[in-house]
């Protein structure tokens, strides 16, 4: 491996791979120059040099006349060195120091001759002072993250080596805290932030304060967590996690909350649902084809953490951007589309959970998210019910088992739904399977098992109503194997397919070489049936992944390569030319 300081080649030792991630860590992270840097640095103690050099030292300046600080690193496993570290800096007067194995760490203060008795959570940054570091965190000193996922798998490895609780659910809880504290205590620029931790400030005081904004998030949005709930970590565990997410700035980090936690969603329970977070580019040309209006009700029952719903309301906030000319008006507009248009379900109640921030990030609309079993209409409850079919209020005569509805009016359903839902997996349940009609054989008697993806494509048909669109990411198998004909025919009879596209096998990668296709559909109205029609085809050759599944940009290193919006402005291009020649074809016909 190579050494950005020594500009050599080292062997690839376990002691070795932890000194160039935190040299990495102090020049990418922290900011120091190179060199400022060195590296097995000898320590003059007297009249002598300390026997082991310091393993790194980052120095007052260029000229490394003077130690600000000096490190540690032992090999994973390793549990000594404070002592030895303690022992360089005194002789140097280094103000901090820093110990660790990889997995483990610690944070020293000299605050005078052998006095560490103050305990400090994170090293300065380049430019940074002692006052600096413990001034406190103003909302203009946060900054948005990139990369969120790396983080909470930091914030995971952690608290696992420290502790044994539901990491998913305990990071997720400091998450909510960590919202609220930017959502409600940040209102200007100089306003100071509760989620932190001091410099020089005890664990337990930290954790208190975090504890008392995750009971206030919970009187705020109660429908996310129970009232009993609580975050279950230790002090400690606390005040790390703390230290790690103080400088974030989440509400203006993007997309990358819903993807974090998608990803650190257990991988392997995902897999074998054939299950995959859906990439924003793949999310962004679905929504720009399908394009719902204001008007439209818009629903994904396999919402994860809320892409669709994400993307289809901030199409919308920016037609009300462009249409209304009032603030107040356009606030009010962005409140009810938010509270009345969007409905999301997913049977993972901790996605949900997620979904519900993401949206309390964007304008807040997780009303309408509902922890369900989309497959099952028997297990609805009747406010989703009512969600879905667009009634105000149904009546318990309304309701039916295995039904959206009992007596389906034409009116009933949704305008849209946006979905990327679980392929694998046989569904076997009788109660289940009774609601479709894809589960029967040639005999009009159950099969006794489906798998998923025909499911949620009926599921999907059956909650539009007459000339609803849809669009879905389905198996590429759907499309072509000889033993799926009966459902191509049942798509044949149910609805206009408006287009397909066909992804690319690196769409879904790290995860999957799953081929796959987008399937848009307009369910037909009474009598609309068609035999004949055009159909936009278009297959993406370049997804913007490499082959390993890491994003693959452009020269400008920010755009990237992908080819997903230049197919929707071409089905788009498409359609305007079919309106065009069919309004010519009507003029004639009038002449």
């Amino acid at each position: 491996m190579h050494c950005r300081i020594r500009k050599v080649d080292k062997v690839f030792k376990p002691e070795e791979v932890v000194r160039q991630k935190i040299i990495n860590w102090l020049v990418d992270d922290l900011g120091y120059d190179e060199n400022r840097i060195g590296v097995e640095v000898g320590i003059q103690m007297g009249g002598k040099v300390h026997d082991k050099p310091a393993d790194i030292v980052v120095f007052t300046d260029a000229t490394k006349s003077g130690h600000w600080v000096i490190i540690e690193v032992k090999k994973p496993g390793r549990k000594d060195g404070i002592e030895q570290l303690k022992s360089y800096m005194n002789p140097t007067a280094a103000t901090f120091g820093y110990w660790t194995n990889g997995a483990d760490e610690r944070f020293l203060l000299r605050s005078g001759s052998n006095d560490y008795s103050k305990p400090i959570w994170r090293l300065p940054r380049s430019g940074e002072t002692l006052d600096d570091v413990d001034e406190p965190i103003t909302r203009s000193k946060l900054r948005p993250v990139t990369d969120l996922y790396a983080i909470l798998k930091d914030l995971e490895q952690h608290i696992l080596a420290h502790q044994t609780v539901d990491t998913f659910n305990e990071i997720f809880k400091l998450v909510f805290a960590k919202l609220f504290d930017e959502r409600v205590n940040l209102p200007k620029a100089s306003s100071v932030a509760q989620f932190r931790i001091g410099l020089t400030e005890a664990a337990t005081t930290a954790a208190a304060n975090v504890r008392k904004l995750f009971d206030r998030a919970k009187l705020k949005w109660n429908d996310v967590y129970d009232s009993a709930d609580t975050i279950a970590l230790t002090d400690e565990n606390l005040a790390y996690c703390i230290k790690v997410l103080q400088g974030t700035y989440l509400m203006k980090s993007g997309d990358v909350l819903g993807l974090a936690f998608e990803l650190l969603v257990n991988q392997e329970m995902k897999g074998e649902m054939g299950q995959y977070f859906t990439p924003r580019q793949v999310v962004d040309m679905m929504v720009k084809m399908i394009e719902p209006t204001i008007e439209e009700t818009v629903c994904d029952p396999a919402c994860g953490s809320g892409g669709f719903l994400i993307y289809t309301m901030r199409k919308v906030f920016q037609y009300i951007e462009d249409t209304w000319d009032d603030a107040d008006d356009r606030a009010e507009q962005r409140k009810d589309y938010a509270q009345d248009k969007l409905v999301g379900m997913d049977n993972d109640a901790r996605l949900v959970k997620v979904a519900k921030a993401y949206m309390i990030m964007e304008n807040d609309g997780r009303g309408g998210l509902f922890s369900v079993d989309s497959l099952d209409y028997n297990v609805w409850e009747k406010r989703l019910k009512e969600r879905v079919t667009g009634r105000k209020t149904l009546k318990p005569s309304d309701l039916a088992q295995g039904a959206l509805v009992k007596d389906r009016l034409p009116t009933d359903g949704l305008q849209v739904i946006l979905t990327n839902p679980p392929f694998a997996g046989a569904i076997k349940a009788s109660t289940t399977l009774s609601q479709y009609s894809l589960a029967l054989g040639k005999n009009g008697k159950n099969e006794g098992a489906l798998v998923r993806a025909v499911l949620f494509l009926e599921r999907c048909l059956d909650m539009l109503v007459p000339g609803g669109r849809m669009g879905i990411v389905l198996p590429q198998g759907l499309f072509n194997n000889i033993t799926d004909q009966n459902i191509r025919t049942f798509i044949d009879q149910k609805a206009r397919v408006l287009a397909v596209v066909g992804l690319h096998p690196y769409t879904f990668k790290p995860f999957t070489l799953a081929k796959t296709s987008v399937l848009f559909l307009q369910k037909w109205r009474e009598n609309e049936y068609l035999p004949n029609y055009p159909v936009f085809t278009a297959v993406s050759m370049r997804p913007g992944k490499t082959k390993l599944g890491a994003p693959l940009y452009l020269e400008d290193g920010k755009t990237l390569d992908c080819d997903m919006d230049e197919i929707a402005e071409q089905y788009k291009a498409w359609k305007n030319s079919l309106t065009k020649n069919a309004n010519k074809s009507a003029a004639k016909a009038k002449a």
